[in-house]
């Protein structure tokens, strides 16, 4: 069956290790894609304002699938088609928790990143890239009192980063009660959502909308966050640096990132 749409996962996937870099012929091979007449979209963990470092390389994306599958943002008419939220009270309650344990977290809200102000003594590096790291906290709002500042609101996504593994796990247990979706889409990074929400239920309801079946999709992931997606996909392809339970969602395994693995598999498959 005839690709009609491309899904690709950012960081671990698409991006150069850097987690910065669209490399030139991942670059070519997907604006060969949308020339033919393929939509092109990026599926992350990463909420939208935190993706245009990469949609400024490649400005010819159709969708942008963010927040694990929270939101579908369509650039071409710049409307979110899709949004799926925790409630605001319940993202009120997360964050009274959070603010009263020895974790680091971050709030996605209405397409950008929250952070508690004194909250970064407990960080972690999850093994990201310095230069990374540095773009992400430059693209944080810091808050004096972060209830305060999301008052009303419900987030697309809560993340929990490395800890005392018995504070993160009481932490995780406490979101799995109340039913929201856990992922993970780097070591020490786990990500709370709504119930149900993930990049595969984006993907089908993104097809849906566009009139056309996931069998016509070609996805990529590296992560475990991605597998729901390359599940439903009819051409799904894990990188081969991505995690066991990725690879074994995929319908098959493409060269790692660092070798241009979506490049590799769009020209010989896409076509």
């Amino acid at each position: 069956m005839a690709v009609k749409i491309i899904v690709s996962d950012l960081d671990g996937t698409l991006m150069a290790p850097d987690h910065l870099t669209v490399a030139e012929a991942t670059k070519t091979a997907l604006l060969r894609a949308h020339d033919a007449g393929m939509r092109i979209a990026i599926a992350t963990g990463r909420t939208l304002s935190f993706t245009a470092n990469v949609t400024d390389q490649i400005p010819f994306v159709n969708y942008v699938i963010c927040s694990n599958g929270a939101c579908v943002y369509d650039r071409n008419n710049k409307e979110f088609i899709y949004s799926k939220l925790i409630s605001p009270e319940e993202t009120a309650e997360a964050v009274t928790l959070l603010n009263s344990l020895p974790i680091y977290y971050n709030i996605y809200l209405e397409g950008r990143i929250y952070v508690q102000k004194g909250s970064e003594r407990f960080f972690v590096n999850p093994d990201m890239p310095s230069g990374f790291i540095e773009k992400f906290v430059a693209s944080t709002v810091q808050c004096d009192d972060l209830l305060d500042s999301i008052k009303g609101k419900g987030a697309e996504l809560i993340d929990v980063f490395a800890a005392d593994p018995q504070v993160k796990n009481s932490v995780l247990d406490n979101f799995r009660s109340k039913g929201y979706e856990i992922a993970s889409a780097a070591p020490g990074v786990n990500s709370a959502m709504a119930g149900g929400v993930n990049k595969g239920a984006a993907l089908l309801g993104m097809c849906e909308r566009l009139g056309i079946t996931p069998d016509e999709a070609m996805a990529f992931g590296d992560a475990e966050n991605d597998a729901p997606m390359l599940r439903i996909a009819g051409l799904s392809f894990a990188m081969a640096n991505g995690t066991e339970p990725c690879k074994l969602a995929a319908k098959a395994i493409a060269p790692s990132n660092a070798d241009d693995g979506v490049a590799q598999m769009i020209n010989k498959y896409a076509f």
